[in-house]
């Protein structure tokens, strides 16, 4: 293949190389084309299938914001895939560690990870004059890793554990959250898997992430979700229990299915 990547299109994949796979390059792809066309969609259309006119629907059009869409890539080294991601236009910013992704690898394949495997670059893309710039968050395994394991990429790839859809809430409270939640949970079947705060993250207030996976009895195109939330949120979350066997179930029926971002 040869080509050019220019960010908000279906992208032509860059090539000439082996930075990427051809199926990381698909799914970078679609990434991208998924934040473009987030970035003008009403946020409540994210999360379909949902009641129109539902709880759910209002609250999450009246004070949420798209972010970013994320997908977990494995390039031949993490120059390489840095250098990819320039010349997809897509301007990556300086490059942190990932300790949620790494921690969830870590569980779901019980190996040892370092904080050096497991690689964030934050990116946005060139947007049109008057529309807000959509980002897209891509977690970078490269396979000169140690801890690296083909089987791994084979597997991610085919399902798609940690890509999401991610929203800000603007003007976050305890009361807000509650009811936000709670909508999702009973209207789009959204269960509430973890998250935390981050104080180096988000501002001098710091940042509160939650993070969500749908219920398998819920079917929609998007499978998991994060809330990104300024200040600290501790208190208002820990009021919302975590359905860990409900959880369980979503991933399982997730692991026996598709990846709907990978047809």
């Amino acid at each position: 293949m040869s080509g050019s990547c220019r960010s908000g299109e279906a992208v032509n994949e860059v090539s000439g190389d082996d930075v990427f796979s051809d199926s990381d390059l698909r799914r970078l792809s679609h990434t991208i084309g998924d934040a473009w066309l987030a970035s003008t969609a009403s946020a409540s259309s994210l999360l379909e299938p949902v009641p129109a006119g539902g709880e759910a629907a209002r609250l999450t059009e009246q004070n949420c914001v798209f972010d970013h869409s994320a997908v977990l890539l494995f390039p031949r080294t993490l120059a390489a895939g840095l250098g990819h991601l320039v010349r997809c236009g897509l301007a990556p910013l300086p490059t942190i560690p990932s300790t949620v992704v790494r921690r969830r690898l870590s569980e779901r394949y019980e190996i040892e990870l370092t904080e050096g495997d497991i690689h964030i670059a934050r990116t946005h893309l060139q947007l049109p004059n008057g529309r807000r710039h959509a980002a897209v968050e891509v977690f970078l395994f490269p396979r000169d890793s140690p801890a690296f394991d083909g089987k791994i990429e084979k597997s991610e790839a085919l399902r798609d554990f940690e890509c999401h859809t991610a929203f800000t809430v603007n003007h976050p409270t305890a009361e807000l959250l509650a009811v936000l939640i709670a909508a999702w949970r009973t209207e789009a079947g959204l269960l509430r898997e973890g998250g935390g705060y981050n104080p180096y993250q988000g501002g001098p207030e710091g940042s509160t992430v939650l993070y969500f996976v749908r219920d398998q009895e819920y079917p929609g195109r998007r499978r998991r979700f994060e809330l990104h939330c300024a200040g600290d949120h501790r208190t208002a979350i820990v009021q919302v229990p975590l359905e860990i066997e409900a959880v369980d179930r979503a991933y399982d029926a997730w692991q026996e299915g598709v990846s709907y971002a990978s047809v």
